[in-house]
């Protein structure tokens, strides 16, 4: 089962649900995930916990969280205080104080930052995901000595001013090292800018539930192993290579035959039986590094051409002449076998973006996005998942990035790869491999998922790089072995 990913206003809904219909005392659950972020304190930052610890509480229940964090780390003898907020307190967060307080824990309201030098570690519980404005006063103070404070900053369900269902900062957020989050991740938490500002973020269970009652419709949900190895496509003991798809390629030029041969060096890497690159006869020079077991077609791509293979991967490299996005608008609008675009393919889409009659799948990255959707790079990331919202209305599509975003009801969250895919032709790869897996009978939305995970996976299977995108599609059968054992 996929994991969820949640608006806050679902997570607090269920908060209400478990404390108002099951009868769990909120103060019980206040305690356990203060109790969930010292476990995470001590087995992650050990060492930091020595040098002393300083909580920054607010007057609500995420400075109550805070308070529990405080009294139990002094409880087991570590260097503690408290940064408050002086005034009305919610109920259950001024219980808390009053219980920190009374095993020795000083609490300081003072107007700067009361520590004269960094502390080990800083514990953001100042605000969590009920602030919906920008920050200001004494609030926007102490996020401001937060940052500047230099040291390791674990923040509590969510950084202070970050939005919980945007990821937007709220004028300042806090840039948290760790951040330990409560019953279900956050769309703020995955979403830009919000990702930055998290850090590591690790979901603590603390007993929310959906038990008697039906589970909401979450905005997205996280790929996970289990489910993409079940998509993967079977191998018959009979099978022969007609049995696993023939993949027609239409990429690279004399200029880019370098995304011609990543493109089908992933796709023969993918289990595809065949794979046909369809290229001007002046890029044969160039074409040295093109594995072995690739065909060449040196008639053009049209779509008599190209009827009779099982699928095709179609853009990377062709260039963005009148010619080439001509016949990439007619293959998008009337190939009538699966295919997926990528690149000066989808370039050549933005001219005209309508949905074709036939199975397609498109990989864009946020400029890409952009062009389809008439928005700018900067606009698909401050809203990426309404972009993959508006991108699916096109096509099954898969929206690049750290975070990469699946369309599908609802969406889906890659949780695989890092920075090291940064690297020119990993996108090359993952057409490639896509295209394969389209060849191989699996549906574009499937393709889209299982590529996404492997090719992420090959990343991780890599290391964190450097690495080139000729080694990262050599990775790939290795990483789809992976998760057809179960190994990741």
């Amino acid at each position: 089962m996929r994991a969820p990913i949640a608006t806050a206003s679902q997570v607090r809904a269920l908060d209400a649900y478990t404390i108002q219909t099951l009868g769990v005392p909120s103060l019980a659950l206040m305690e356990t995930a203060g109790r969930a972020v010292v476990d995470v304190a001590r087995a992650r930052l050990g060492a930091a916990l020595n040098e002393g610890v300083w909580v920054v509480c607010g007057r609500g229940n995420n400075g109550g969280d805070g308070y529990v964090i405080a009294r139990t780390l002094r409880l087991l003898g570590v260097p503690v205080s408290v940064w408050g907020l002086g005034g009305a307190h919610s109920p259950d967060g001024g219980v808390m104080r009053l219980a920190a307080e009374a095993v020795g824990v000083p609490v300081i309201e003072s107007e700067s930052a009361p520590w004269s030098r960094p502390p080990g570690l800083i514990i953001d519980a100042l605000l969590g995901c009920g602030v919906d404005r920008p920050l200001e006063g004494a609030a926007r103070a102490r996020v401001e000595a937060m940052n500047r404070a230099g040291c390791p900053i674990l923040a509590v369900d969510l950084p202070s001013g970050l939005c919980g269902d945007t990821g937007r900062a709220l004028g300042l957020a806090v840039n948290a090292s760790i951040t330990v989050t409560f019953g279900w991740e956050k769309l703020g938490l995955v979403l830009e800018p919000g990702a930055d500002h998290a850090g590591e973020v690790i979901v603590a269970d603390i007993g929310l539930t959906t038990l008697g009652q039906a589970p909401p419709p979450w905005p997205l949900t996280r790929l996970n192993g289990a489910e993409v190895a079940s998509l993967l496509p079977s191998r018959a003991a009979a099978s022969h290579k007609m049995s696993h798809g023939h993949l027609a390629v239409v990429a690279g030029s004399v200029e880019r035959a370098g995304a011609a041969v990543l493109v089908c060096t992933a796709a023969i890497r993918s289990g595809c039986g065949l794979v046909s690159l369809f290229i001007a006869p002046e890029a044969i020079a160039r074409l040295g590094a093109l594995p072995p077991e690739v065909m060449l077609r040196l008639d053009p791509p049209s779509l008599s051409a190209l009827v009779g293979f099982d699928a095709a991967a179609i853009g990377p490299g062709v260039g963005v002449d009148d010619a080439a996005a001509a016949t990439m608008r007619t293959l998008w609008r009337a190939l009538p076998i699966p295919a997926v675009f990528d690149a000066d393919g989808l370039t050549a889409l933005a001219q005209a973006p309508t949905p074709s009659d036939h199975p397609r799948a498109i990989t864009p990255h946020p400029g890409e996005a952009g062009r389809l959707l008439g928005k700018t790079s900067a606009e698909v990331q401050a809203d990426r998942l309404g972009s993959i919202l508006a991108l699916s209305r096109l096509a099954p599509a898969l929206l690049k990035g750290r975070h990469t975003l699946i369309s599908g009801a609802p969406p889906s969250l890659n949780p695989t790869g890092h920075p090291g895919l940064a690297v020119a032709g990993a996108g090359d790869v993952l057409t490639g491999l896509v295209g394969g897996l389209l060849a191989q009978g699996l549906r574009p939305e499937d393709a889209l998922c299982v590529g996404a995970y492997a090719h992420g996976l090959a990343a991780d299977q890599l290391g964190p790089g450097p690495f080139t995108a000729s080694e990262l599609a050599y990775a790939l059968p290795k990483a789809l072995r992976s998760l057809k054992e179960g190994a990741c």
